[in-house]
């Protein structure tokens, strides 16, 4: 597998991504099965292929390529029996330096400047969640689990209910943030199946909100994995999806992914 990182020869200041392995190959009629919900190519086709997967990883990274800039998302090149290249264009960070010959990226490490300050949605550094479920018992445990790793937690029994709650956050200015006074939230964790609201819904009219917090990472949890009910919140905009009961370390991996721990 190869990784090569460089500039585009278009006269844009984007960066191109490839990554190229000597592998299987996709056939043609397979290739658009890669960026659907939960699409797999058939294991007795490549008896080296990993039958384990979900069918999400591609459809989830081209989604956080666009989300990050870029201009035509994952794209692929794949010959069957030889091999396959993914590749993608992104706008530079502003801490990288771009010269012609190579890309040098210059990213302070150091205990202040922690991962919470990579350019992703980060409207505050208050680390405030809102949980939204109707049963007590889950938003003890989501609750519980949250605050143990440092993070606010603001709760909501229904849809509609949160729906109010991410309302007033968006029209309230904000002046500053770690105060009492500032209302906005870096994620949001909603069950699926609620009176009055749905998660679904939940998610359809955040995304409506003005931004900052229309752009808010939103995770659907559900007790089941209902694949029809995760890709409609795909498609309404949600970020990521929780299979309850969860563990400790599923919402840590996630919290990581947000540069909220």
């Amino acid at each position: 597998i190869t990784l090569s990182v460089e500039p585009m020869d278009d006269g844009s200041d984007h960066i191109m991504f490839r990554v190229k392995d000597s592998g299987v190959g996709i056939k043609p009629e397979n290739i658009e099965k890669l960026f659907k919900a939960f699409g797999k190519l058939e294991a007795k086709e490549h008896s080296e292929l990993n039958p384990q997967g979900v069918g999400l990883g591609l459809m989830i990274s081209n989604r956080l390529v666009f989300m990050l800039g870029s201009k035509h998302g994952i794209q692929v090149n794949s010959k069957y029996g030889e091999g396959t290249e993914f590749y993608f264009n992104l706008p530079p960070d502003p801490r990288m330096k771009i010269n012609q010959d190579d890309i040098v990226i210059d990213v302070d490490m150091s205990p202040s400047n922690s991962k919470r300050n990579f350019p992703v949605y980060s409207p505050c550094n208050c680390r405030r969640v809102l949980s939204v479920d109707d049963n007590d018992y889950n938003q003890m445990v989501m609750g519980r689990t949250l605050s143990k790793l440092g993070l606010q937690v603001v709760k909501a029994f229904n849809g509609q209910d949160a729906l109010k709650i991410l309302n007033n956050s968006a029209t309230t200015e904000i002046t500053s943030c770690g105060h009492e006074s500032c209302s906005l939230f870096n994620l949001v964790v909603t069950d699926l199946h609620m009176p009055l609201m749905n998660g679904i819904d939940v998610i359809s009219h955040t995304r409506n909100l003005p931004e900052p917090l229309g752009k808010v990472p939103i995770i659907l949890l559900s007790a089941s994995d209902e694949k029809e009910q995760v890709e409609e919140g795909y498609r309404k905009g949600m970020n990521d999806f929780i299979c309850k009961p969860f563990t400790e370390a599923e919402i840590k991996e996630k919290l990581r992914s947000y540069y909220l721990i």
